[in-house]
């Protein structure tokens, strides 16, 4: 898991200009957002249980304009990418399903691509 910052915008940006050659997840949250707080905290289970994507953090605070890229207008998102493909996901109930360690991995991912 990586956040990304203002000091590592270009890395956001090679890897939007790349996301046909790797998959990734994008993790959209802002700070003062209760819902956004809640899927933080499952971020350390998860990561050590089932997460082995490669999964990048971007603050609304501190990158508001990355959320252009694909037209998030609500936190939490998440941004799925996988061989190009593009999947948004901004439904509560959706993000807590796939943070939930209760369900396999696999068929979390299957079931928001």
């Amino acid at each position: 898991m990586t956040k990304l910052t203002k000091e590592t915008e270009k890395e956001l940006n090679l890897l939007l200009k790349n996301k046909k050659k790797r998959d990734f997840i994008l993790l959209y949250y802002s700070e003062w957002c209760d819902r956004s707080s809640k899927i933080l905290e499952f971020l350390d289970s998860w990561k050590e249980g089932e997460g082995d994507e490669d999964m990048y953090l971007i603050s609304s605070w501190e990158l508001p304009h990355a959320s252009a890229a694909f037209a998030i207008t609500s936190a939490p998102a998440l941004v799925f990418v996988k061989r190009g493909r593009v999947s948004v996901k901004v439904e509560f109930p959706t993000l807590y399903e796939y943070f939930n360690p209760s369900k396999p991995a696999k068929s979390r991912t299957k079931a928001v691509l």
